[in-house]
C-alpha cells in the first residue's frame, strides 16, 4: 500500500513527489477508516461490498502468472500507482516448473466497481527466482515496496536454500530492480519510514501459528530487531487465536495502523482481516469492533481464506485490493486477487 512520511534526498522529480501524495492520502485514510467501523463485527463485515466479478486480477496467459496472482501490493509513484503482485506459473523455455515470482503493473484507475491496469515491464517479472541452491531458488513472493533514501526497496519473502526469509531489491524507478540478497529470516514482509529510519515488520512462526515481529534500519540493507518477542500476538480464544499473518502498515496522523489476517484455527488460511493502532509501532491497540472483513460466500473467488489487505483512500470509499481463495490448502488452492469497498464516515 502506498507510504508516507518519508523523507527523500535531493532526486528525480518522480520520486521527491512521493512524500505529498502518500501523506495526504493516509492522513485522512486512517481516522476515517478507524471511525467508520462499529463495536459490532458482524455490521462491520457486512458493510463491505466484495466486487460482484471477483476476482478483478487473475491467473492467465500461459507464463508466470497463468496458476495463480497473489499478494497485492501498491505504491504510489509521483502521478503514478504501482501495484507489485505475485504471479504462479511457467515461464516457457526455463525448464524450471511452476514458480512464485513477482510482477508489477500501473494502475489507470481504481474505485467502486472500477480497476484499469496494465503490466509494465513487458509483462514480465521485475524479480524472479534464483539459481538452484540460492536463498530464494524456489519462490519469491509477498511484495512490499517503499521509497527510502532515493530508492524504491521492494522487499520479499524467498524460499529456497535455508530457512524461510526475506529479501531485497532495489530500484530508481519501480519497474527495473536488482536483488541485493537476503536481510533477515521471516516472511511476508511490510515496510514503512519515519524520518531517516525504515520499519520492517514481518511474520514467523510460532508454536502453532504466526506471530508479527519489527526490525529496524538507517540504511534498508542492515536490520536490528525490535527487542526478542512479537509486537503483534494472538488474542486466545478469539478470532485470531491460532495465527497473524500478512500484516500491511501505514500511517495517518498521529497513528500507525495495521490492517492484518487472523484465524482462530489454522494457521496461514486467514477468514477475516482486522484493525489495529499503534503510535510507536511496538504497542498496538485493536479494534472492538474486529474482525472488520471476512472472506466472501463459500465457492466463491475469496470464499476459502484472503490474505494481504491493500487498502486506499478514494475519496469517500476506502478500496481493498487482497488475494483470496475459493477453496483451502488441502484441496482447493485458487489464488487471485480481489476487490472489496466500504464508504468512510
Amino acid at each position: 500500500m502506498a507510504r508516507i512520511g518519508v523523507r527523500l534526498p535531493a532526486f528525480a522529480g518522480r520520486l521527491a513527489a512521493l512524500a505529498i501524495l502518500t501523506g495526504a492520502a493516509h492522513a485522512c485514510l486512517g481516522q476515517s477508516l478507524w471511525d467508520t467501523f462499529s463495536n459490532d463485527y458482524t455490521a462491520n463485515c457486512l458493510a463491505w461490498t466484495h466486487h460482484r466479478d471477483n476476482p478483478v486480477i487473475s491467473p492467465s496467459g500461459s507464463t508466470w502468472k497463468s496458476r495463480w496472482t497473489a499478494n497485492p501490493e501498491i505504491l504510489q509513484l509521483d502521478n503514478r500507482m504501482l501495484l507489485y503482485y505475485r504471479g504462479n506459473g511457467v515461464i516457457p523455455g526455463e525448464g524450471k516448473g511452476y514458480h512464485d515470482r513477482i510482477g508489477v503493473a500501473e494502475l489507470s484507475t481504481i474505485g467502486p466497481e472500477r480497476l484499469g491496469f496494465h503490466d509494465l515491464n513487458n509483462g514480465s517479472p521485475v524479480v524472479n527466482i534464483g539459481k538452484e541452491g540460492d536463498f530464494d531458488g524456489e519462490n519469491v513472493l509477498d511484495p512490499a515496496a517503499v521509497v527510502f533514501k532515493g530508492e524504491v526497496l521492494l522487499y520479499y519473502s524467498a524460499i529456497g536454500k535455508g530457512p524461510n526469509s526475506i529479501g531485497l531489491a532495489a530500484s530508481a524507478d519501480g519497474e527495473r530492480f536488482k536483488k541485493i540478497g537476503k536481510v533477515l529470516e521471516g516472511r511476508s514482509p511490510d515496510a514503512i519510514v519515519n524520518g531517516d529510519t525504515l520499519f520492517l515488520c514481518y511474520q514467523k512462526r510460532t508454536t502453532e501459528g504466526y506471530s508479527v515481529y519489527m526490525a529496524y534500519s538507517l540504511d534498508g540493507r542492515t536490520f536490528s530487531l525490535v527487542g526478542t518477542s512479537a509486537v503483534f500476538a494472538c488474542q486466545e480464544k478469539r478470532w485470531d487465536g491460532k495465527s497473524i499473518t500478512t500484516p500491511r502498515i501505514f500511517k495517518g496522523g498521529d497513528w500507525y495502523y495495521m490492517v492484518y489476517g487472523g484465524s482462530a484455527d489454522f494457521a496461514d488460511e486467514p477468514e477475516y482481516f482486522g484493525l489495529a493502532r499503534s503510535r510507536d509501532l511496538r504497542n498496538w491497540e485493536r479494534h472492538p469492533g474486529n474482525p472488520m472483513f471476512g472472506a466472501g460466500a463459500r465457492a466463491t473467488a475469496d470464499g476459502g481464506a484472503i490474505w494481504f489487505p491493500a487498502i486506499i483512500d478514494v475519496g469517500n470509499y476506502a478500496v481493498m485490493l487482497y488475494e483470496g481463495s475459493r477453496g483451502r490448502y488441502s484441496w482447493d488452492l485458487q489464488s487471485s486477487i480481489c476487490m472489496a469497498w466500504i464508504a468512510k464516515r
